[in-house]
């Protein structure tokens, strides 16, 4: 499914009413049942309900919502930030209709009227947020600042219609403040605002609703959300004759002085992930310790120019060894030294198969990354923003404020698969395009989760998938093994690892459960 900004959206709107000839009213009514059938799924017990409506087409969906809602018998308290006859279009239709029938719009143009909406706000089951939509390019202030405020203020759950008010729909940035809603339904296609900090954080559960706009008209767009059904279909099978020798062959290069753990998690993922065979290289100093740890990896002891630290020579042997694989991942516990630079450097070059870096040399590669030019094949890196700040020398915020942005050029600048992790982690691609995955989350936030995902990675690409598809299938499961393990404190990397098998298990069921209303699909898998 494809993720897209205000424009995007607004063409495929205008395409669908002018081109295909599907009247605009139609696309507001439908909007506006696909809102209420998320209510009546979700909330059956809210009974009475505060829509907020602001200017414009979103405005006009929150019309409609009320009309529908009062149409059912609910009790349904309407404010409207637009002077009576103001609405246009479709918008129009609905304030006529509305008018006509005689049900009151109450109209809060100033701050004489703030506190009777506080009042029913307080005294609603539900707030309808239909006052900004994805329009938003400028700092919200003033009036509309006042009822966003009183809205996050209330404790009174939010439904937000398309996207929380004063949240920007190109980038997730909060426009001077923003409503917190508890869920967005978001239409047609997810924004890529609601998915990037710091609009993933107000959104809440995101629920997409198909409107008639159809799919086709954004197939151009570069940036796609991952999907259980879509991750099930990347999964390569396994025949009933396969044996170790054909699933796949692992090599990792890991482990450092009082980082061999790092080095056994990044084993034993690449094993729980499905690969015949995983070797784990490490110096000659620490193989003995890490072998002891790992019953079913087998370790290769190699030279070392101080204790526990890989001396760059031993990349010959790597090479050969690399030869008889299908995949190299380096980084999980290594040292960042010079050592390690110079090591990477020849492994990098010269390697048969694609290459997966993380931690330990990613830091090794800081101030040298030009030398991922120079791979045969785009190799995959895993930064998280700290680690990301530090290769491209800005500050962790400016990564996140911009994460979508920065995976991009930078994927493109290193001929690389950049891994941008974080909540809604990106992988983006060196061809422009990039996806989105929405699984994970605090529990992924411990010592050893990104060796883990390291491990998986390779573990995917050994077993044949496509480098691009076996990121984006370790990136989703990784995080769902995450989600899976007991919300709160009291878990380790170790936990997420072992909930593996249950997370390959669930990606049938959650893909079952998302064909049951193809009309209404949550984001998050379950």
């Amino acid at each position: 499914m494809k993720v897209i900004g205000s424009a995007a959206m607004k063409e495929a709107d205008r395409k669908t009413i002018e081109e295909i000839g599907m009247p605009g009213a139609v696309l507001m009514e439908t909007a506006a049942l696909r809102v209420i059938e998320f209510i009546l799924a979700n909330q059956p017990g809210a009974k009475s309900f505060v829509v907020l409506a602001g200017p414009g087409n979103n405005g006009g969906d929150g019309l409609a919502i009320a009309r529908l809602l009062n149409n059912a018998g609910f009790s349904v308290s309407l404010w409207s930030t637009v002077k009576p006859g103001a609405y246009r279009g479709d918008a129009g239709i609905n304030e006529k209709y509305l008018e006509k029938v005689s049900f009151k719009i109450n109209r809060i143009l100033d701050q004489s009227t703030l506190d009777q909406f506080k009042k029913e706000l307080e005294e609603a089951d539900l707030v309808i947020d239909a006052l900004l939509g994805i329009g938003v390019d400028r700092e919200v202030e003033g009036l509309m600042a006042n009822l966003i405020e009183s809205i996050n203020n209330s404790t009174v759950p939010v439904v937000s219609v398309d996207i929380p008010s004063g949240i920007n729909a190109d980038n997730g940035e909060v426009m001077g403040c923003a409503v917190r809603a508890d869920w967005t339904v978001t239409f047609t296609f997810p924004k890529i605002g609601l998915l990037c900090y710091q609009g993933a954080e107000y959104a809440g559960e995101i629920y997409i609703a198909q409107i008639n706009i159809p799919y086709f008209l954004v197939d151009h767009e570069a940036v796609d959300l991952l999907t259980a059904g879509r991750i099930l279909d990347m999964l390569p099978s396994r025949p009933r004759s396969a044996h170790k020798g054909n699933m796949g062959r692992v090599l990792l290069v890991a482990g450092s002085p009082g980082m061999s753990g790092a080095a056994v998690l990044a084993g034993e993922s690449a094993l729980m992930g499905g690969a015949g065979l995983v070797y784990l290289a490490a110096a000659q100093s620490l193989s003995t310790v890490i072998g002891a740890k790992l019953v079913e990896v087998i370790t290769i002891s190699l030279p070392e120019v101080k204790p526990g630290i890989i001396s760059p020579g031993a990349a010959e042997q790597l090479l050969e060894k690399a030869g008889s694989c299908d995949v190299l991942a380096a980084g999980p516990g290594l040292d960042s030294g010079e050592e390690t630079t110079a090591l990477l450097k020849k492994l990098i070059k010269k390697s048969p198969v694609p290459v997966v870096i993380d931690a330990g040399a990613l830091g090794a590669l800081s101030g040298k990354m030009d030398l991922l030019k120079e791979a045969l094949k785009p190799p995959v890196l895993t930064p998280h923003p700290g680690e990301m700040a530090r290769l491209i020398g800005a500050s962790v915020q400016e990564v996140q404020n911009n994460r979508l942005q920065v995976a991009l050029d930078y994927a493109r600048i290193w001929n690389s698969i950049i891994i941008l992790k974080g909540f809604n982690t990106i992988i983006a691609f060196p061809d422009g395009r990039a996806a989105i995955n929405p699984t994970g989350g605090p529990s992924l936030a411990t010592a050893g989760s990104g060796d883990l995902l390291t491990g998986l990675i390779a573990s995917f690409i050994s077993q044949g998938m496509t480098v691009e598809n076996a990121a984006a299938a370790a990136v989703f499961i990784h995080g769902l093994a995450g989600d899976i393990v007991p919300a709160g404190r009291g878990h380790m990397a170790g936990d997420i690892l072992y909930c593996y098998k249950q997370a390959f298990q669930y990606l049938e069921k959650a893909s079952e459960k998302s064909a049951l209303n193809p009309y209404l699909l949550k984001v998050r898998p379950y």
